[in-house]
């Protein structure tokens, strides 16, 4: 039954993989997109992605199954952002996108982490991918001028149908307390910092949901 459970949160992160790792080397090889100043730092976020691919695909191989095919991608999200085709006037939407997908990353592999809790390899691996997601969010979030944290449910700049992203991180209650009854909390940034402060898991579910307008 574990197995059952770890091939299936491992393909679901095999998915969430290779749409990161096609997008952004589809953006270092775009001419003109990304500018030299940049280039660094996506090329690096590029190499992180591609080789969580080949580590996903082994653990499933690994266990005997067969990894999950790449499929084709929409990056216009079945038209939300039309016209997209990751040309040289396009850098703002590829950071938007590449801001939405690390957020997207950050919170479901922390949603999937109690699912493998009785397989020691397949949790070390998620984790260890789920820490450098949230720097990849942080950096990417830090070059568009944003926080490198979420505040409450906000998108930000991002596009009405990244909502589902942000949606409940607004959550104020860890361990059955609310934070910002805690002594002195007004002092330390209430509400805003309380919800900064952590990133709230989400669903297979809710993150098909969202990966879904970008499936070809």
């Amino acid at each position: 039954m574990q197995q059952n459970v770890t091939l299936e949160v491992l393909q679901f992160a095999l998915l969430l993989e290779y749409l990161e790792a096609d997008f952004y080397e589809r953006g270092m090889n775009a001419i003109g997109l990304i500018p030299a100043s940049d280039r660094t730092v996506f090329g690096v976020i590029a190499e992180h992605e591609a080789i969580h691919v080949n580590v996903l695909r082994s653990l499933i191989s690994g266990a005997g199954a067969t990894p999950i095919a790449k499929p084709d991608f929409d990056y216009t999200a079945g038209g939300a952002l039309a016209g997209f085709n990751f040309l040289p006037t396009q850098y703002g939407t590829f950071q938007a996108l590449a801001m939405a997908f690390e957020d997207t990353g950050v919170r479901a592999y922390k949603g999937q982490a109690a699912r493998l809790i009785n397989d020691k390899a397949a949790l070390t691996a998620a984790l260890s991918i789920h820490s450098v997601e949230a720097r990849h969010a942080a950096q990417v979030r830090r070059m568009r001028g944003q926080k490198g944290w979420v505040e409450g449910n906000s998108r930000a700049d991002l596009p009405a149908f990244t909502q589902g992203i942000y949606d409940g991180e607004d959550n104020l209650v860890q361990g059955g307390v609310n934070i910002t009854t805690l002594p002195m909390a007004a002092m330390f940034g209430g509400s805003a910092a309380a919800t900064e402060a952590f990133d709230e898991p989400l669903t297979l579910e809710q993150v098909t949901a969202i990966v879904t307008p970008f499936l070809g």
